[in-house]
C-alpha cells in the first residue's frame, strides 16, 4: 500500500513540476526538458523542501549519529566493512540492469561478473575480489542515471524526509529500482523485516563515515542550498559519467577539488580510503569527501 501511496505522490509532484516549470527559464516547457545549466535548481517547493532538510538534520543528530556512534563501538570496523559490502551485493541487480538499459554492454558484462564472483569466491558477498583480485571496479548505474541519458530532465527538487536530496526524475528512479531490489521485495512480504534490513544498512553505514555531514555542514553558508546545488551537480555529472569522488554513506560526495559547492571550500584533510573488503584495507591519503546528503 505504502508503495502505491509513494508512486501517485511521484505522479502528483510531476504534474506540479510541469505547471511549476516555466518559471524557471523561459524554455522550460516540460517536467522532462532539456537540461538547465547546473548552476540552476527548480526548487518552487523551497518553503517546505527547508522543512524536511531541518527534520532530516535533527534526526542525525539526535537519533542516527549516536545509534551509529553505539554500533561503531561495539562492532569492529573489518566486520562493519563487510556489512556494507555484503549489501552492496544485494543491488547488484539494480547496476547490470540500468547498464544494460544504457547500452553499455562491457559494463554489464563487469557488473554480472563482479555479483558471480563476489558471491561466490567472496562468500554472498562480503568480500569484493572481483575488485582486489580481479580489477572490477563496480560500474554505480541506477533508473535516475538512465532516465537523464535518454533525455528527462530532473524536475523540481525536493527534499524527502528520511531519504534526503532527490528529484522528480531520481523519485521515479527510486521507485523503479525498488523492483529490482532483493531488500523490496522481502518488504513486501515481511514490513518488519525490510525496514530493520534498511535501518541497519544505514546505521552501518553512517558509522563508516562519522564526521562527513558536520564538516559539510561546518563548510556551508548556507547548508541548506550548498546541498541542493551540490546534488544537482553531483548526479548531472554521474549522467555524463564523470568521476565524482568516492561514495560515502549518504551516497552524494564530492572531491573537494572539485568545488561543488556555491560557497567555495578551502577545507582540505587527510583522511583513510576505506575499502568494501574486511579483509584487504589499504590506507592512501585522500581529499576528505563531504557528505551530499542524508540518507
Amino acid at each position: 500500500m505504502y508503495r502505491i501511496c509513494f508512486c501517485c505522490l511521484a505522479i502528483w509532484l510531476g504534474s506540479i513540476t510541469m505547471a511549476l516549470g516555466q518559471e524557471i527559464t523561459p524554455e522550460d516547457t516540460s517536467i522532462f526538458g532539456e537540461e538547465m545549466d547546473m548552476a540552476l535548481v527548480s526548487d518552487p517547493l523551497e518553503p517546505i523542501n527547508r522543512i524536511f532538510f531541518s527534520f532530516n538534520d535533527k534526526f542525525y543528530f539526535w537519533m542516527l549519529k549516536p545509534v551509529s556512534q553505539g554500533y561503531a563501538y561495539v562492532v569492529a570496523e573489518n566486520v562493519r566493512i563487510c556489512v556494507r559490502s555484503f549489501l552492496k551485493n544485494l543491488f547488484a541487480p539494480v547496476r547490470i540492469v540500468n547498464n544494460l538499459l544504457q547500452g553499455k554492454l562491457v559494463d554489464t558484462g563487469v557488473e554480472t561478473a563482479r555479483f558471480v564472483i563476489n558471491s561466490t569466491v567472496g562468500v554472498i558477498g562480503l568480500v569484493d575480489p572481483a575488485k582486489n583480485e580481479f580489477g572490477l571496479s563496480p560500474k554505480e548505474e541506477d533508473l535516475g542515471q538512465t532516465l537523464g541519458v535518454y533525455g528527462f530532465g530532473a524536475g523540481i527538487y525536493i527534499c524527502w524526509p528520511f531519504l534526503g536530496p532527490s528529484n522528480v526524475r531520481d523519485t521515479i528512479g527510486m521507485i523503479g529500482d525498488s523492483f529490482l531490489s532483493p531488500v523490496s521485495y522481502l518488504a513486501w512480504s515481511d514490513p518488519g523485516a525490510g525496514v530493520a534490513i534498511k535501518a541497519g544498512k544505514e546505521v552501518n553505514d553512517t558509522s563508516l563515515t562519522l564526521g562527513d555531514y558536520e564538516d559539510f555542514k561546518e563548510s556551508a553558508l548556507d547548508p541548506y542550498i550548498s546541498l541542493r546545488d551540490a546534488y544537482r551537480q553531483y548526479r548531472q555529472k554521474k549522467i555524463l559519467d564523470v568521476a565524482v569522488g568516492s561514495d560515502s554513506q549518504y551516497n552524494y560526495s564530492f572531491n573537494i577539488g572539485e568545488k561543488p559547492y556555491v560557497q567555495e571550500l578551502s577545507m582540505s584533510v587527510d583522511s583513510v580510503l576505506l575499502t568494501d573488503d574486511c579483509l584487504a584495507q589499504t590506507e592512501n591519503l585522500v581529499d576528505d569527501s563531504p557528505v551530499m546528503a542524508m540518507r
